[in-house]
């Protein structure tokens, strides 16, 4: 779900444009979908596809960096029964976002009341993922329909988020306990384990809590519960009181590499951002109260180790990473490491060995061969 810069964003844009002018830039070519077993995390569905699915794929890595770095300069900063003051567990809501004066790009809206807690690295994140035009305008479109079709109303708080401050993929079994005054303040917690999963990181989180009433991974609330004007929010004309993340793209869709769920009777059910009201639980001890949420960001934007369906080391020469060519910029930890895309039926092989830095975030475009 889906920045606000000491530059301009249109500038800053621009240069990350010129720092990365040889990399590929056409989405046709987009991700190679070379068949993969999906995660069972993802309960065996089907790998995504369709044209837009790696222009989808980097606005939910966009999605994940920007939720992250929240999460970690909210830390010690959330209270309350569901949230706030820093809401950095409500980051992705369309609200928080503006389009730029030239209309190219998105970034963090300045006239938000929580503007001030926006910490740099979402800034480099939103603001890097967008030197690909065909993502920017991804963006820009998802929060142009957002602004015509809703009013602004309505935000989702996802208390999960909480734990990312405390995840370093792998992961483990070991639950992180994120706040939620609803559930006692401690009796609700997070296993986040990272696996690979058709052509992605899948970072999936497993939210528990007991004794709780309208328990969900993502709940909708009135924007004006964090401190927003009341009224309809400036600048959206829309009748419908749907919360909306520019990451979803447009069209008010899902973006597949977004999936959350609430699970009842051992059965999942799918979360529709576009909604009034979001499938909600209630339980005591036993059985607990359980939802799941699967971000799924490209493997090299990934910290560390990264791996593939069978268990094989990704990024040496003889195993590379899949491409994704809106998207070919890796997190330090993979620098030099390779990367390969197929045009026209002919491979293409480089590597991440040319460093591209926005406010004190430093990656690694990809060079082609």
């Amino acid at each position: 779900m889906k920045a606000h810069f000491l530059l301009a964003a249109p500038a800053l844009v621009a240069l990350l444009a010129a720092c990365t002018a040889d990399m590929s830039p056409s989405e046709s070519e987009a991700t190679d979908t070379t068949a993969q077993a999906s995660s069972t995390y993802h309960n065996n569905t089907p790998c995504p596809t369709g044209d837009s699915i790696a222009t989808q794929q980097a606005a939910a890595t966009a999605a994940f960096q920007i939720m992250t770095a929240a999460s970690v300069a909210c830390e010690g900063k959330e209270g309350g029964s569901i949230g706030g003051p820093c809401w950095g567990d409500a980051i992705l809501n369309s609200f928080r976002y503006s389009v730029a004066k030239d209309g190219k790009t998105i970034e963090f809206n300045s006239s938000d009341a929580l503007y001030q807690y926006v910490p740099k690295a979402a800034q480099a994140a939103l603001a890097l993922i967008q030197q690909n035009s065909t993502v920017a305008s991804f963006l820009v479109q998802g929060l142009q329909w957002a602004q015509k079709n809703t009013d602004g109303t309505m935000s989702v708080v996802s208390l999960p988020l909480e734990a990312l401050a405390s995840f370093k993929a792998p992961g483990n079994q070991t639950p992180i306990t994120v706040l939620d005054g609803n559930a006692g303040g401690t009796r609700r917690s997070e296993v986040v384990i990272a696996s690979a999963w058709c052509n992605a990181t899948d970072i999936h989180f497993v939210d528990t809590s007991t004794d709780e009433s309208g328990f969900s991974p993502y709940n909708l609330i009135p924007t004006t519960t964090m401190g927003e004007p009341s009224g309809v929010f400036p600048g959206y004309t829309g009748s419908h009181s749907w919360a909306s993340t520019p990451f979803n793209g447009p069209g008010g869709g899902n973006n597949p590499y977004l999936v959350i769920s609430v699970w009842e009777n051992n059965n999942p059910k799918a979360v529709d951002w576009n909604s009034t009201s979001f499938p909600t639980e209630s339980c005591g001890n036993s059985p607990a109260c359980q939802g799941t949420i699967n971000i799924d960001p490209v493997p090299y934007s990934m910290p560390g180790t990264q791996y593939d369906v069978n268990g094989n080391v990704l990024g040496p020469q003889v195993n590379p990473f899949n491409l994704n060519v809106v998207d070919e910029l890796a997190d330090p930890s993979h620098q030099g490491q390779y990367a390969q895309h197929t045009v026209n039926g002919v491979v293409k092989v480089g590597t991440f060995s040319k460093a591209v830095s926005v406010l004190g975030t430093t990656v690694y475009g990809f060079v082609g061969q």
